[in-house]
């Protein structure tokens, strides 16, 4: 079984290919870059070069880490996947970026920066992805981490958790293609096939922020009447 992934979710990205995956005979090959809002100019550079290492051999599955995290890095690896299974034939399933860090038997609680004032927090029992994934205020998650469980990450630096008070969290902790692949095959045949039935789509802790424009359309035809037809 042939598998691609690809975990755009945070500023270090990466696509992995698994060939024979789940066999001894397994071979491995990723592709990793930093990004902060430009991830399309590293993404298809690196999925060409994997696909061509691919070759003509089928390819079984598609992965994509679906946040939370990067807006648009989520959405183009998203439409990358479309694309490529369209061409390949092959399936695509979006699973959570932080089954990365899912441990079996062994609860898991995830920490992220939401940004304006949030952070996101999940909780993990075992493998795939949590029930609930909350934005609190930074006040509402101290009161939290004061009850908190041995394993607590956060996708966020050590430097930027200090900052905030937050040193009671293990920083740095960074999805990665490979790790989404191997959390996809320790999902039980039953939740590997729900979430293949379910249409990909990134994973919204809230609503995107658009700023609204500070002129109306109607506005700018008035002032440039040349626009009209």
């Amino acid at each position: 079984m042939n598998i691609l992934a690809i975990e755009t979710s945070t500023p270090h990205a990466s696509v992995c290919l698994i060939q024979q995956a789940a066999t001894p005979a397994a071979t491995s090959r990723s592709h990793a870059w930093e990004a902060e809002r430009n991830h399309d100019a590293h993404l298809f550079p690196a999925l060409a070069q994997t696909l061509e290492q691919l070759g003509t051999s089928p390819l079984d599955l598609i992965l994509v880490g679906a946040g939370p995290g990067s807006y648009g890095g989520v959405r183009v690896a998203l439409a990358a996947a479309d694309g490529i299974a369209l061409v390949r034939q092959a399936p695509v399933a979006a699973l959570c970026s932080w089954s990365c860090f899912a441990m079996p038997e062994e609860e898991t609680w995830i920490v992220s920066d939401a940004k304006r004032g949030g952070w996101t927090f999940a909780r993990y029992a075992g493998n795939g992805c949590p029930g609930n994934i909350d934005v609190l205020t930074l006040d509402e998650l101290l009161t939290r981490l004061a009850h908190r469980p041995a394993r607590v990450l956060s996708t966020e630096t050590a430097e930027h958790l200090t900052a905030k008070g937050l040193t009671c969290i293990q920083g740095g902790s960074i999805p990665t293609a490979e790790q989404l692949i191997l959390a996809w095959l320790a999902l039980a045949p039953e939740k590997r096939q729900q979430h293949l039935t379910q249409p990909p789509a990134p994973i919204y802790v809230r609503p995107p922020h658009i700023t609204e424009a500070k002129r109306k359309p109607w506005e700018s035809r008035k002032q440039y009447p040349f626009a009209e037809k």
